[in-house]
């Protein structure tokens, strides 16, 4: 529920929202980390970042958030790993979700499409959020947590 809020938060403030924070600062496409702007042209190739801030903040850990032209955002660490993918608005490209989720997702959700993926800090668990409002918890591994 805490990563909902905080990418809740993040799609706020990138929207201009009126949240005064002086640990979240806009900052230049070119500061966006290189390992980040690459993945974000190879995932979504047809689609722009339209806007970019970093978060300084003690919870989110100098995290940079994107925001594409198709209003899905995208968190990364310091590094330029993604940490959230935001696309309720779109998906989240499929070849983007690991390998075992993906097959996890096609037999037991045929047709779902992902519209949202958060990767914890602490262990690398992943959770997915489904077109259909299913949320599903994996390991680092990939494996449902049930």
């Amino acid at each position: 529920m805490k990563r909902l809020f905080l990418a809740l938060l993040a799609m706020v403030v990138m929207a201009g929202g009126a949240i005064a924070d002086d640990n979240i600062t806009e900052i230049p496409i070119k500061k966006v980390p290189d390992l980040g702007l690459r993945m974000v042209k190879s995932y979504f190739p047809t689609n722009k970042v339209v806007k970019a801030v970093k978060n300084n903040s003690k919870d989110m850990k100098n995290r940079t958030c994107v925001l594409l032209d198709n209003d899905a955002t995208i968190d990364f660490d310091k590094d330029g790993n993604w940490m959230i993918v935001d696309c309720r608005k779109s998906v989240v490209p499929m070849r983007m979700v690991p390998g075992k989720i993906q097959m996890y997702l096609s037999k037991n959700h045929p047709g779902a499409d992902v519209v949202y993926m958060g990767r914890e800090i602490k262990n690398g668990d992943i959770t997915v959020i489904l077109d259909n409002e299913t949320e599903l918890h994996f390991t680092n591994e990939h494996t449902i947590i049930k």
